[in-house]
C-alpha cells in the first residue's frame, strides 16, 4: 500500500559544480570552450570559416576564449550555466558537447569570476556573468544585460581570478594539447583556432612504417547500434616508424566526431594484458591503432569530459574483440622484430595502406590480416634444440653451452664493458667443461684438491692435464692463450679490455672444447 507523503525538493545545489570540477584541469577545461564554438559552427551546416581565439594571460592571470561561430540566441542563454542543458540537442550534427555540463565545469574548474557576452545573427548583444558568491547561494537566477555589440554571431567568455598559475610552460603545453586535439579540424581550411594570435598547426600520429612483411592495413565500414543509428568506423594499423617507449606515443588513439578523446590507450580494454599483446613495453613501442567513429554525438563511447574513452559503452564493447586481434596483431610484430627495427621496419619509409571493407564492425568479430612472418627462432631456443640429446644424456653440460649463449647474447647490449664481461663467461665455460669432463667422463678417481690443481691453468696448461683431457696440441694451446690473456687482465695494472676480434677467438676456442668433449653444437 501506498500513501502519499508529499514532495521532496529535488533541485540540485549549485555547489555540485565545486564538487565536480576535480578532472578538469586547463586543457580539458580550454577545449570545453572550444566544443561549444566548433559545436555550434556544425550545427550551423559548416556553411562559413570559424575563427577561435583563445588567450592566455600569465601578467593579468585572465583567459578569453572568443570564436565568431554564430552566438547564443537570448532564448539559448540559460544553457550556459543550467546543469544537464545542452545546445546540442541535435546530435545528428555529428556535435562533441552533449553532456550539458562540460562548459558549466570547465569555467568554475578555471576561474571564481566568469563574464560570457554572446551577439547572435543581427540581434542585440548580451552578457550574463557570476562568481564565487552566486556560486554560494542557491538563487538560480542570473541578470542578463545588453551590452555594446560584439561583432555579429560572435561568443566571448573571459574569466578572472584564476584558481590555476598562467606561465609559459603551461601554455607550452596547451598549445601541444590543442594542436592534436584538434587535428583534424585544423585541416580543414575553414577552421582557424589561434593560442595567444598564433595559428595552431595540427599534430598527427599516423608516422607510419611500410615493412614488407607487415604494412599498415586499414578498416572502413558501418556500424549499426543496437538503437538503430549508424556510425562510420574507420581504423588504421601499423607500425610507426620510430620508437616512444619514453614518451609513450604508442597503442590505441580514439577520435570521436573528428576530435581526439583518448590519445595512446595501453589499458587492458585495449589488448595490453598478457595473453593478448602483452603488457606495455619498450618491445611493442612500434604499435599504433588510430579508431575514428563519427556519428551521432550520442552514440559516442566518450566519458563526459571527453578527455577518455568509456570502456563499457555499448559501441566500445561491440568493437572490443576485433580490436584486440589488431593491437595484437602488431604488437606481436613489433616485439618479434626487436633489436632489428632499423633494417625490418624503419628503413621501410614510404609504401601504401592496404584496405579493408567491413560490412558492418557490429558482428566483425575479428579483423583478417595478414600472416605474421615467420620468424627465425632466438639463440637460445635454437642451441637448446640443436642440444636436446645431449642435455639428456648429460645434464651437466647445459650449463656450459648456455654459459656460451649468455655470452653471446650480452654482447649486444648497450653496455662500455660488454666484451669484457662475455670474455669472462666464456672462461668460466671452459674451466667448467674441463672440470665436467674430469669428473663424468674420463673416470679417474679425482678429489676436489686434485681437481683444483689440474684445472688451475694459469698462464699454461700442465701435462697431466693434457694427458687426461682429449684434446689435440693446437687447440690446447689456443686454450692457453684465454689463460694468459685472462691473467694479464685480471693481475695486471691496465684497464681490462677486450676486442671484438679476441672475443670472437675466446668464442671460437670454447666452442670447439664443447664439440669435442661432449658433441656440443653451438653454430645453430
Amino acid at each position: 500500500m501506498k500513501i502519499d507523503a508529499g514532495n521532496v525538493n529535488a533541485v540540485p545545489s549549485k555547489r555540485l559544480f565545486l564538487s565536480i570540477i576535480a578532472d578538469y584541469d586547463l586543457n580539458r577545461s580550454i577545449c570545453e570552450l572550444i566544443d561549444n564554438g566548433l559545436d555550434v559552427w556544425t550545427r550551423a551546416g559548416r556553411r562559413q570559416p570559424i575563427v577561435i581565439d583563445v588567450h592566455l594571460d600569465p601578467d593579468e592571470q585572465s583567459i578569453c576564449v572568443e570564436d565568431d561561430a554564430g552566438g547564443l540566441p537570448r532564448e539559448d542563454l540559460g544553457v550556459i550555466v543550467g546543469p544537464g542543458q545542452s545546445g546540442s540537442v541535435a546530435t545528428a550534427h555529428e556535435t562533441i558537447g552533449i553532456f550539458g555540463v562540460g562548459t558549466k565545469r570547465a569555467v568554475v574548474a578555471l576561474a571564481k569570476q566568469i563574464v560570457i557576452t554572446t551577439r547572435y545573427q543581427h540581434a542585440e548583444t548580451f552578457q550574463i556573468g557570476f562568481d564565487e558568491s552566486w556560486l554560494n547561494d542557491e538563487d538560480w537566477v542570473l541578470k542578463v544585460h545588453q551590452v555594446d555589440d560584439l561583432p555579429v554571431g560572435t561568443t566571448r567568455v573571459e574569466l578572472y581570478q584564476l584558481r590555476l598559475l598562467l606561465d609559459d610552460d603551461n601554455i607550452k603545453m596547451l598549445r601541444h594539447h590543442l594542436s592534436a586535439t584538434y587535428a583534424n579540424f585544423l585541416t580543414n581550411p575553414a577552421v582557424t583556432i589561434r593560442l595567444n594570435t598564433v595559428p595552431l598547426e595540427p599534430r598527427f600520429f599516423d608516422n607510419w612504417a611500410y615493412p614488407p612483411e607487415g604494412s599498415p592495413q586499414r578498416w572502413s565500414g558501418p556500424m549499426r547500434t543496437p538503437s538503430g543509428k549508424l556510425l562510420r568506423v574507420d581504423v588504421i594499423a601499423g607500425l610507426s616508424k620510430e620508437s616512444s617507449p619514453a614518451s609513450g606515443d604508442y597503442g590505441v588513439y580514439f577520435y570521436c566526431n573528428n576530435r581526439l578523446v583518448a590519445p595512446a590507450m595501453k589499458s587492458f580494454e585495449v589488448g595490453f594484458t598478457r595473453g593478448q599483446a602483452g603488457l606495455p613495453h619498450p618491445k611493442v613501442s612500434l604499435t599504433k591503432v588510430i579508431v575514428s567513429l563519427n556519428g551521432d554525438a550520442d552514440e559516442m563511447p566518450w566519458n563526459s569530459s571527453k578527455s577518455d574513452v568509456s570502456t563499457k559503452h555499448h559501441v566500445f564493447t561491440a568493437l572490443h574483440d576485433w580490436l584486440v586481434t589488431v593491437v595484437k596483431h602488431y604488437a606481436t610484430l613489433s616485439r618479434t622484430w626487436e633489436g632489428q627495427w632499423p633494417d625490418k621496419v624503419f628503413i621501410y619509409d614510404d609504401g601504401d595502406i592496404t584496405f579493408n571493407k567491413v560490412d558492418d564492425f557490429l558482428t566483425a568479430k575479428r579483423a583478417v590480416l595478414p600472416n605474421l612472418p615467420v620468424v627465425r627462432p632466438r639463440l637460445p631456443v635454437r642451441i637448446t634444440k640443436a642440444n636436446s640429446g645431449v642435455a639428456q644424456a648429460k645434464p651437466y653440460v647445459v650449463g656450459l653451452y648456455e654459459g656460451v649463449v649468455a655470452a653471446r647474447t650480452l654482447v649486444k647490449q648497450d653496455l662500455s664493458q660488454r666484451n669484457w664481461l662475455a670474455f669472462n663467461l666464456l672462461d668460466v665455460s671452459l674451466t667448467g667443461a674441463l672440470k665436467e669432463y674430469l669428473v663424468n667422463d674420463a673416470g679417474a678417481e679425482l678429489s676436489s684438491l686434485d681437481l683444483a690443481q689440474l684445472i688451475n691453468r694459469d698462464r699454461t696448461v700442465s701435462a697431466d692435464l693434457r694427458a687426461r683431457v682429449p684434446l689435440p696440441d693446437p687447440l690446447w694451446t689456443k686454450v692457453e692463450q684465454i689463460g694468459r690473456l685472462r691473467h694479464d687482465l685480471t693481475f695486471g695494472r691496465a684497464a681490462p679490455k677486450i676486442s671484438d676480434e679476441q672475443l670472437a677467438a675466446a668464442d671460437a676456442i670454447v666452442s670447439e672444447v664443447l664439440a669435442r668433449l661432449f658433441d656440443v653444437k653451438l653454430t645453430a
